[in-house]
């Protein structure tokens, strides 16, 4: 559908608001009864909304799981993953449809993993962080000015701050057009490293001072190959800073909820709040994320306030994916019977669909900054592709290499016991629909497309942890 045969609806489309945190897991939150307050604006929102309380993604980090939501497919489904960072121009992205829909599409996201470099920007009509284009020297002089300046003051963020000040010059600019917009939001916060602005380091231990907690080593791959790098106070304060990052990021959302209500906006816009993954700190023996399919990484906040009438607020208790948004918000538009909403492999989270299974994958991982860093590393541990089947009671995980689990995570949420040889007969029914499930869609085909990250987009994901 072009924009000429829809805009005798498109006054009537709700706008659509996707926001993004990365590498937040659920249990931190207190909307999700954390015992530390990190979330208070998150906790007023949900208050107006539907939060869903077992939130599963489909990915254990940022590429896969945005690229799950934005085509309504699984990461084997779609083929942007470890392996092959590229989201093909097969797959129809929600962006694209609302687009043809008539909708105004806009992106708001800091992250070289989410842009042209691996074509998940399809659909937008405006990126405002395109690494492969030319931003003007002008910018990028007064970005540098107002990032030095912040951290003098101790306000230096990962990017809230800056997303934050041009959603607002665009909301404004928004409220006078006739077409709807579809807007996806991405805070970078609070992935690691973790180092909240000063304010924001409350719920460090007494006697550590921030200067003391910046000491705390946060390299991944350091500590995957020498756990002993960090011990349980290390821990204690990389969750305080964890914690405070989360605290900070939702005190950006609260200013951003009141801009959407002094605007007039919320009773006509969806508004989905969730993240890409979450991430372990220490857990497993385990940093930041990849490498597992445990519930540290999968179960992640899910908030959605749904246009005025469209839902009941309320908790939800049982399981739906992230992926499940691209058909719920065609059907919140009346396109459910489309032919794009019949090859997604979400369910409309409104209707009275539930599911019995969610599922999860992490193709094998690439070690190139590993091996970049430490060359003798043996890596051996983690070298294999996992693939997840969960009930509302029982995971099981399949392992390439065989070393296969099954975990109790009703009395067992920690998930620290492997109980597959105590049930057997579980893990092999289990196995068998993971397996039945994989069988009943066409894979991604395999290409060799690869990102094109330049200059400035290295740094920003060395910056990250994700580049030596």
């Amino acid at each position: 559908m072009n924009h000429s045969s829809s805009s005798s609806r498109s006054t009537t489309l709700p706008n659509i608001i996707l926001i993004v945190l990365d590498a937040t897991r659920a249990k931190n939150l207190s909307c999700y009864g954390y015992s530390r307050p990190t979330t208070p604006n998150l906790e007023r929102f949900a208050e107006h909304s539907v939060l869903y309380e077992t939130a599963i993604s489909p990915a254990g980090w940022t590429l896969p799981s945005h690229a799950s939501m934005f085509t309504g497919l699984y990461p084997s489904r779609h083929g942007a993953h470890d392996q092959h960072q590229y989201l093909l121009p097969e797959y129809p992205t929600l962006a694209e449809h609302l687009r043809s829909l008539g909708y105004n599409t806009y992106a708001y996201c800091y992250n070289p993993y989410v842009s042209s470099s691996t074509g998940t920007d399809r659909g937008f009509e405006w990126f405002n962080v395109d690494f492969n284009r030319i931003r003007s020297s002008l910018n990028r002089i007064f970005t540098k000015i107002d990032n030095g300046l912040a951290r003098l003051t101790g306000r230096r963020d990962s990017g809230a701050r800056f997303i934050n000040r041009l959603v607002r010059t665009a909301l404004h600019q928004l409220k006078s057009e006739d077409r709807p917009f579809f807007m996806f939001i991405h805070y970078d916060e609070p992935h690691a490293p973790y180092r909240p602005p000063a304010k924001y380091n409350r719920y460090l231990p007494t006697g550590v001072s921030p200067g003391k907690a910046r000491n705390v080593k946060q390299d991944q791959w350091e500590y995957l190959i020498d756990s002993s790098i960090l011990n349980e106070r290390d821990f204690e304060i990389l969750t305080a800073l964890y914690d405070g990052e989360i605290t900070y990021l939702d005190n950006r959302l609260g200013t951003l909820f009141g801009w959407l209500e002094e605007l007039g906006m919320l009773d006509r816009t969806m508004i989905a709040l969730t993240a890409d993954h979450g991430d372990n700190i220490g857990d497993h023996q385990l940093l930041s994320h990849k490498y597992c399919l445990y519930d540290t990484l999968l179960h992640v906040p899910l908030i959605v306030r749904y246009p005025a009438g469209t839902a009941q607020p309320g908790r939800i208790e049982h399981q739906v994916q992230t992926l499940d948004l691209f058909p719920t918000i065609l059907a919140l538009l009346g396109d459910n019977s489309s032919e794009i909403y019949q090859s997604l492999q979400g369910i409309d989270m409104l209707s009275s669909s539930k599911r019995e299974f969610t599922f999860a994958e992490q193709a094998r991982p690439n070690f190139t900054t590993m091996f970049n860093k430490f060359p003798e590393a043996d890596v051996s541990r983690y070298d294999s592709a996992l693939k997840m089947i969960r009930s509302e009671r029982y995971k099981y995980i399949w392992n390439s290499k065989g070393d296969c689990e099954l975990l109790d995570i009703r009395t067992d949420p920690g998930e620290e016991h492997n109980i597959i040889t105590d049930q057997p007969d579980i893990a092999t029914d289990l196995d068998k629909r993971l397996k039945d499930w994989l069988n009943s869609f066409e894979h991604a085909r395999p290409s060799d497309r690869r990102p094109e990250f330049d200059d400035e987009a290295v740094e920003r994901l060395r910056g990250l942890g994700y580049l030596d």
